[in-house]
This record gives structure tokens, C-alpha cells and sequence, in this order.
């Protein structure tokens, strides 16, 4: 361990599962474990990192039994995680063939090593399938059966291939990080010139190996972004979906990264605003049944925003109770970061305004300035969130609460710095000071003044307000529900 609090972020990241595997482990090997064990609970039990009551309560053997603790929970984690695990089982199988080799006992080590070759086979490991073949050459030349040259000969030209496939999928991963590179620094125009773009035009360029496959399929979606031809990044994504469903062996063993391509097709659609298969995804993926703890936190991060997304953008008010309910229960199920709880919550509020249910909205609003970012204290969610409670507040003709979310909105825009856009939310506040006390006819005139000038202003706001405000005048000027102007919107978009 290099950091003090490394102890604690490895225990907060287990699941409810290991966090029990682990405790009846310490238990089963008796009174030597119970000091570290007592240490487990009293860092499991922090809300934050304390390393000076840890020290009061262990004294200054503190160090040592942090550095025992950490190195046993990761023994435990391999242990509860091995049965699940078939690249730990090739590890395992592996390991088992060289004590028997070792023993003299060559033929129970050969059964060993040909029960790892068929599981590696299946899981497309070359790396493991180049180790294998080290152990089976070794056999070979050791026991030398009959004919043990021509098996010889035939281990060497596999053992070729498989350090050709190594380097195939090497190169392409290679390349993924150069694309990605030159996207960070600016250098699409060389590196587009350095690769050219043959290379992901057909697919004659296709790797033969799974693993390969994918580091292709990879390249390709992070090139079409590069140069900006999002359809066809759009397309390789949906290759590398379809690739994770012809190998499902490989997708159980690696969901986490699976999540991580669907999710990006899932994005690719919502950006580029084509809905029907945007749907189509996000129905595929609430269908999923993630196994482990890990797995199933990463999914309903993505998934919670994405569904409340769609609700936003499309008005969908069918199920939205549904769908708020299990965002609180996976938002007190999973620990997830600040960021992610933010931006869930803040989402929620959002929705609640379209959907014209303006006491909700007032109250997750309240929940985000006061809990969700109490901590990060981001100016640009505290002046969004207090703009969206102020539209809540004009809408149920609150002129209390207008009053105190307009006072609010106007010390946090003068107490912004750097490069936030407080021109916007400053002449939002004023124009939304008066459009809430106005007759009906002089609201008309100022709501329409208030659009042209965010028609006419260059300075975006963060966070989509600008869409948001445009669209609730919208509403207003129209009588139409602001859930309708958005799917108006939507549709048009989608034409």
C-alpha cells in the first residue's frame, strides 16, 4: 500500500458478498485473525478515511496489521472470486500441471495441461495458450513419447501462431491508445494521414482472432469519431455489441467491459438523436442481469441516466414514478461516487419539472443543493438546479418561493468565478423575477424577449439550461405541457 486510505478504498469497494466471504474466513482460522478482523470492522464502518483514531485503537503495530489486512482481503477476494473466474481457473490449472510435473507425475500433468488448453481455447486466450504450450513442449521434450518429434514441430508452428495473434491484438490496442491520443491532443489531421483511411473501409483488415477482433472493432469506432463521421463510429459500436454476443463465454467472464461497449452504443444513439434504436438498447440493457455486485453498480449508473434521459427528451411521463423509485433504491444500494449521484439526482429534478410536477421537482432540487452537492459545491449544479426550482416555483405561483430561489440564484451567479457563463443565469433571474410577478399579456412580451436574447447569445450555459429555458418559454407562450414541447421537439429532431 502506498496511500494511508488504500486500506479503506479496498474495503469500500467490496460487495455485501465478500465483505461476508471475508469475515468467515478471519473467523475459521481462529483467535490469530480476531485483531484483524476487529480492524476490518472499524475501517468498514468509517464513513471517511481516519487514520488517527485507527491509531489510537491499534496502537503502533497500526502499519503491519494495515499491510496484513490488505494482502489478506486480496487473498480472500481471489478465493471467493476463483470459482466464477475461468481465466483465474486456466491460472489455477496451470499452476497444477507444474507441481505435478514437478512430482514426476507427467501424465496426471498432461491431462492438466490439455484440460487448460481446451478452456483457454474457448475463452480465445493466446496469452494463456502460449503459456501452455511452453509447459507442453517441456513435457514432450522430458517424457519424449514415440514420435515426439513430429509433436515437437507441431507445438512450435502453434506456438508461432499464437505469438503472431499476441501481436495482432497488441498492434490494435496500440493503435486505440494513438487515436485516442491524437483526439486529446489535437492531432486528428496526422494521425489520420499516419493511418489513412483503407484500413476500417472493409474487412479485409479483420484480425482472425476473437480478442483481436475486438481491438479491431475498437479502432475503427475511435477512428470514425476522430474524423467526426459519427455513423459509421455508430456502426463499428454496433459490431462490437454484436461480437460480445457471438462469444458470450468471454462476455460472462468480462461484463464489465462488455457494459462499457453497449453503453457506448447506447451514447452514440442518444447523441445523434435516433431514438427508436436508442430504445431498442436501453430495453436490451434493463434486461440484463448483471451477476456480481460490481457489475450490477456500473449498470445502473449508465442505465438510471440514460432512462431518465429518455424520459427528458422524449416527455415520457408513462413509468416515470416506477423509474424514480428504483433510482432511490439503487442510489441506497450501490455505492457510487459523488459525481454520479449528482448528476442521477439532478436528472431527476429535471424531469419532475417537464413532467409539471413542480412540488417533486421543488423537493429533489432542495435534496441536490443540500446533499448531493454539499460536497462538490459545483457552481454550475447549484445555478442550474436553482434556476429549475425558480421555473417550479413560477409555475405554482409561489411568489415566496420565486423570491427565495431568485435570491439564491443571484448570490451564487455573483459569487461564480473563472470561466462560468453568469451572463446567462444573471439575465435568466431578472427576466424570471418579473415573468413570475407579470399580467398575463406583459409576461407574453417579456418570455419573448427572454428567448431572443438566448436565441442571440453565444455564451452556452452548462447542463442543457439553455434548451431547458427555451423550452419552458415555449411551453408558456404556447399552452402547451412542457413534456409535449419536448417531444415535439424530439420528433423534429428525429426527422
Amino acid at each position: 500500500m502506498k496511500q494511508q486510505s488504500d486500506l479503506f478504498d479496498l474495503i469500500k469497494s467490496m460487495s455485501r458478498s465478500e465483505k461476508r466471504y471475508f469475515t468467515l474466513h478471519a473467523k475459521k482460522n481462529g483467535r490469530g485473525h480476531s485483531r484483524y478482523l476487529d480492524l476490518f470492522k472499524a475501517v468498514n464502518k468509517m464513513g471517511q478515511y481516519e487514520e488517527g483514531s485507527l491509531q489510537q485503537q491499534f496502537g503502533p503495530s497500526l502499519p503491519t496489521d494495515k499491510h496484513y489486512l490488505y494482502e489478506s482481503i486480496l487473498q480472500s477476494m481471489r478465493d471467493y472470486n476463483l470459482s466464477k473466474s475461468r481465466t483465474a481457473k486456466i491460472k489455477t490449472m496451470l499452476l497444477d500441471a507444474r507441481l505435478l510435473y514437478q512430482r514426476g507425475l507427467y501424465q496426471q500433468s498432461e491431462e492438466r495441461l490439455q484440460q487448460a488448453h481446451e478452456l483457454a481455447q474457448a475463452m480465445d486466450d493466446q496469452l494463456a495458450l502460449l503459456e501452455i504450450s511452453r509447459e507442453q513442449l517441456n513435457f514432450v521434450w522430458t517424457t519424449k513419447p514415440q514420435g515426439y518429434g513430429e509433436k515437437i514441430d507441431q507445438l512450435l508452428s502453434e506456438k508461432d501462431d499464437y505469438i503472431r495473434h499476441i501481436n495482432e491484438e497488441l498492434t490494435f490496442l496500440s493503435m486505440a491508445y494513438k487515436i485516442q491520443l491524437a483526439k486529446d491532443q489535437g492531432q486528428q489531421k496526422r494521425l489520420q494521414e499516419e493511418i489513412g483511411e483503407e484500413l476500417f473501409s472493409g474487412d479485409e483488415g479483420m484480425p482472425e482472432t476473437a480478442h483481436a477482433q475486438r481491438r479491431y472493432l475498437q479502432c475503427g469506432a475511435l477512428f470514425a469519431d476522430l474524423r467526426e463521421d459519427h455513423e459509421e463510429a455508430t456502426q463499428f459500436y454496433a459490431r462490437m455489441v454484436a461480437w460480445w454476443d457471438a462469444y458470450p463465454l468471454i462476455r460472462e467472464e468480462s461484463y464489465n467491459r462488455y457494459l462499457a461497449d453497449a453503453f457506448n452504443l447506447l451514447h452514440a444513439t442518444y447523441t445523434q438523436k435516433r431514438y427508436a434504436p436508442f430504445k431498442a438498447m436501453l430495453q436490451r440493457l434493463s434486461n440484463e442481469k448483471p451477476v456480481n455486485y460490481h457489475d450490477q453498480r456500473l449498470a445502473f449508473k449508465q442505465l438510471a441516466n440514460y432512462q431518465l434521459l429518455y424520459h427528458i427528451n422524449l416527455g415520457i411521463a408513462e413509468g416515470h414514478q416506477e423509474l424514480i423509485k428504483k433510482v432511490e433504491e439503487g442510489m441506497a444500494l450501490y455505492r457510487l461516487n459523488e459525481v454520479s449521484r449528482l448528476i442521477i439526482a439532478f436528472n431527476v429534478t429535471v424531469l419532475l419539472l417537464i413532467l409539471g410536477q413542480p412540488e417533486a421537482c421543488r423537493r429533489w432540487g432542495g435534496t441536490v443543493l443540500d446533499h448531493y452537492n454539499s460536497t462538490l459545491n459545483s457552481t454550475a449544479f447549484r445555478c442550474s438546479t436553482l434556476l429549475i426550482v425558480l421555473l417550479a416555483a413560477i409555475s405554482q405561483d409561489d411568489i415566496d418561493g420565486q423570491e427565495s430561489a431568485s435570491r439564491a440564484l443571484s448570490r451564487s451567479v455573483r459569487k461564480a468565478t473563472g470561466a462560468f457563463p453568469a451572463d446567462f443565469f444573471r439575465t435568466a433571474a431578472a427576466y424570471l423575477k418579473k415573468i413570475g410577478r407579470a399580467a398575463p399579456g406583459e409576461a407574453k412580451d417579456m418570455l419573448e424577449a427572454l428567448a431572443e436574447h438566448l436565441n442571440t447569445n453565444d455564451n452556452k450555459p452548462p447542463l442543457g439550461m439553455d434548451d431547458l429555458l427555451l423550452n419552458w418559454i415555449q411551453s408558456r407562450l404556447s399552452g402547451l405541457p412542457l413534456n409535449e414541447v419536448f417531444r415535439k421537439q424530439a420528433q423534429a429532431g428525429e426527422a
